[in-house]
């Protein structure tokens, strides 16, 4: 058996091959799919509407207002409600969730976590308080009972951070298939286009604290109301910066299908004064990452006839715009990782 030997040579180098490759599948990107939520609730802030009703005899029309509106507000979290029953979601990120004071009923947490939401760990940061409404306004991270949130230490350094007169930055740190993993979830200031200086405060923020954490960058997310306009220099920098992506790359062949403000919407049409359509609602994710599916979410309304009389709604939509989902699959990280 002269080529015995060559036999075993070429034996050995298959299975360190094979060996190589498993490695490659098995390790290379973590085994399970991670599914993303990104969703404002809408703090019902923003000026309603004039009534459209019919005025009586010498009296011109009341305006109506939503703010502090628990019964409107309750209708929408039932929809939200709805919808997360029936979609998979692993980690959710809210913007502008409510409380009023002292009240256990008008509560986004108490009525969500009473529903889709009840496995949930749930982390709330209050980011406002409203006088006129007794209204306290918070931004959430919320885990499915698959993903483990890491508990804050005392003295751990800041995990919210202020962006601007109404923006704002939330941090949380997740534990995925043994390895840590970093969420932000951000409220971009309102007027963001004067303002693209904050990319750069965001971008320090980011790095600082999963340095801070011990967390890869090849671990994180970036998601929340992001309005930005991705031909701008500025905002190029700070994803080039970060080695970042959009999720929605490549899922928007049609860009009404990527437009989360949306004029359709009849709560966005009149909170906008009649604003364009937008894609204003993102989840950035490392290039590294694997993006399956993104798609807008909460484009079903649902008729009704008491806010059409009251406030000119031809449907009654979940918020003032549409969510956004992805399913990806994060990098696995070796020990010196860094940017």
């Amino acid at each position: 058996m002269k080529n015995l030997p060559v036999i075993l040579l070429l034996a050995g180098l298959w299975l360190v091959t094979a060996a190589c490759v498993s490695r490659l599948f098995t390790t290379g990107y973590d085994d399970r799919t991670l599914v993303v939520h990104t969703f404002n609730l809408f703090n019902q802030k923003i000026a309603a509407p004039a009534s459209t009703a019919t005025p009586s005899s010498s009296s011109s029309p009341s305006p109506t207002t939503w703010n502090g509106d628990w019964i409107f507000r309750r209708d929408r979290l039932e929809l939200i409600d709805q919808y997360f029953r029936a979609h998979r979601a692993d980690v959710v990120l809210f913007q502008q969730s409510m409380q009023r004071a002292h009240s256990e009923v008008e509560w986004d947490q108490s009525i969500l976590t009473a529903g889709a939401f009840a496995e949930f760990d749930w982390r709330s940061e209050p980011v406002a308080d409203y006088m006129d409404t007794s209204e306290t306004e918070s931004m959430v991270v919320a885990t499915s009972s698959i993903v483990g949130m890491k508990q804050r230490q005392a003295g751990e350094s800041p995990s919210l951070w202020h962006v601007g007169p109404d923006g704002f930055l939330q941090a949380a740190a997740l534990e995925l298939g043994g390895q840590s993993a970093a969420v932000f979830n951000i409220q971009m200031p309102s007027k963001i286009e004067r303002d693209p200086i904050w990319f750069s405060f965001i971008e320090e923020r980011v790095r600082e604290w999963i340095k801070i954490q011990g967390i890869c960058p090849k671990r994180m997310i970036i998601a929340g109301f992001i309005p930005a306009d991705v031909e701008a220099r500025r905002f190029g920098e700070f994803m080039e910066a970060l080695s970042l992506k959009d999720s929605s790359t490549g899922f928007c062949d049609v860009a009404i299908k990527c437009q989360t403000a949306n004029p359709a919407n009849d709560i966005y049409r009149l909170a906008s004064d009649g604003a364009a359509a937008s894609q204003a609602d993102r989840i950035l994710v490392p290039k590294s990452a694997i993006v399956y599916s993104a798609v807008r979410t909460h484009d079903a309304p649902i008729k009704a006839q008491p806010y059409e009389t009251a406030m000119g709604f031809a449907q009654l939509w979940p918020s003032i715009r549409n969510g956004w989902e992805a399913s990806i699959r994060f990098a696995s990280c070796s020990s010196g990782f860094g940017f």
